[in-house]
């Protein structure tokens, strides 16, 4: 049996493979990524030219918290799928997301609960945006009761690897 190439889709994720240091952040406040017991580093690899696994570590209060994210690109579905874990909390977030016109802008939404009321549930919007191949900046954010989105938190990433 002969297994199809990646296609378009999936190439669009190697963009993202490779070591990568966060030099903004609103996330964590006093951020500093000359300081190595506040920086954020991200290391990311390819799982077959289909899938990556992006692996994040970082200093957050006085803590050292780590985040797992998965991508890929379900062609049956037409959409990137994924999700994301962090040690910070306990949801295990699965996003659905798609690739905005222009083919800088990743965009992958998910449920979660609210971070007003944890009984409830809201959709959540992250946002990759690819500044050039080395630089790509991120965003969170949450969908309001109009239906717009407000970011809560904003960081910029710097290949260094």
């Amino acid at each position: 049996m002969e297994f199809p190439k990646p296609s378009e889709h999936h190439k669009v994720l190697d963009r993202l493979v490779g070591d990568w240091l966060y030099v903004t952040s609103s996330a964590v406040e006093g951020y500093d990524p000359e300081d190595p017991l506040k920086r954020w580093t991200e290391k990311v690899r390819s799982i077959g030219g289909r899938w990556v696994v992006a692996e994040g570590q970082g200093g957050m209060g006085d803590d050292t918290a780590t985040m797992i994210m998965t991508l890929g690109y379900d062609p049956r579905s037409g959409h990137y799928v994924g999700s994301w874990i962090g040690s910070m909390m306990d949801t295990f977030w699965v996003y659905k997301g798609w690739l905005e016109d222009e083919g800088q802008t990743l965009v992958l939404e998910a449920e979660g609960p609210s971070m007003q009321d944890p009984e409830r549930t809201e959709l959540y919007r992250d946002v990759i945006h690819f500044i050039d191949d080395d630089t790509r900046s991120f965003s969170g954010s949450v969908r309001q009761p109009d239906g717009s989105f407000k970011t809560f938190m904003t960081s910029q990433a710097k290949r260094i690897g």
